[in-house]
Order: C-alpha cells, then sequence, then structure tokens
C-alpha cells in the first residue's frame, strides 16, 4: 500500500498541478475568491484555445505538399 502511494504521489501529472496550485495560492495571499477566479480564467482560455485548434487547424508546412 505504501508503494502504490509513492508512485501515484510522485507522478509528474500529480506534483505539478499541486505545485502550480500552491504558488497561485502564495501569489494571491491564500485569497480563494482571486485563486478561484484566476483558475476559472485560465480554464476558459485552454477551451478557447482548444476549440479554435478543432474549428481552425493551423496551416502548416507539414501537409502542404501539392
Amino acid at each position: 500500500m505504501k508503494a502504490l502511494i509513492e508512485r501515484q504521489l510522485y507522478n509528474p501529472s500529480v506534483v505539478l498541478p499541486m505545485v502550480s496550485f500552491m504558488e497561485l495560492l502564495v501569489s494571491h495571499d491564500f485569497n480563494f475568491g482571486q485563486v478561484g477566479a484566476v483558475m476559472a480564467t485560465r480554464g476558459a482560455r485552454a477551451a478557447l484555445s482548444r476549440s479554435r485548434g478543432l474549428f481552425f487547424p493551423p496551416r502548416g508546412h507539414a501537409g502542404a505538399a501539392a
């Protein structure tokens, strides 16, 4: 059980968001209202960016052979 917890806890996909969240909390003096607003804004920005990528694929040189 201890090995399972250590393996899950030290996984970068778990640790990096926790560190980012703690950094955000410290930078906003543990004001959960501001932190929530920042997180919502970041989430909306990421969702908008992904949706733009789906509807308007980037025009690159990779597939432009003809």
